[in-house]
C-alpha cells in the first residue's frame, strides 16, 4: 500500500489530466478514443471496455467478439500490480508480457479491419 500511496502523490496530475480529458472528450465529441475523434475510424483498441465489461460480467463470447486482446490486457495489468504492489515477481514478465500484447492488439486490428476477417 505505501507504493500505492506514493504512485498517487507523485502522478496525480497524471490522473487528473486523463480525468479532465475523458469528461471533456465525451462531453465535446461524445467519444473518448482520439483516433476516432480525429480520423473517425476504429483504432485497435476499439472495444476493450465492453470486452472488459462483458468479461467481468461472464460473458465471454461477447468478450472475445468485441475485443480479443483485453484478456491479454488484463493479464498484463494484473500481473504488473501483483509485482508493483502485492509481492515483487522473481521474474519480471511485465515487458515482455506488454510487448505481445501490443502486437496481439494490433494483429487483431489488421485481421479484422484491413483484412475484414472476424477471428471469434
Amino acid at each position: 500500500m505505501k507504493k500505492l500511496k506514493e504512485d498517487i502523490k507523485n502522478y496525480w496530475y497524471v490522473l487528473l489530466i486523463a480525468i479532465i480529458y475523458l469528461v471533456v472528450t465525451e462531453l465535446i465529441f461524445h467519444k473518448t478514443c482520439i483516433v476516432q475523434i480525429l480520423f473517425h475510424i476504429d483504432c485497435p483498441g476499439c472495444g476493450l471496455t465492453r470486452a472488459t465489461i462483458a468479461l467481468f460480467t461472464g460473458d465471454i463470447k461477447s468478450s472475445l467478439h468485441y475485443n480479443y486482446s483485453c484478456i491479454f490486457w488484463l493479464l498484463t495489468i494484473l500481473l504488473f500490480i501483483i509485482d508493483r504492489y502485492i509481492k515483487p515477481l522473481k521474474i519480471k514478465p511485465f515487458p515482455v508480457l506488454f510487448i505481445i500484447t501490443c502486437l496481439v492488439t494490433i494483429i487483431r486490428y489488421i485481421l479484422i479491419v484491413v483484412f475484414k476477417t472476424p477471428i471469434f
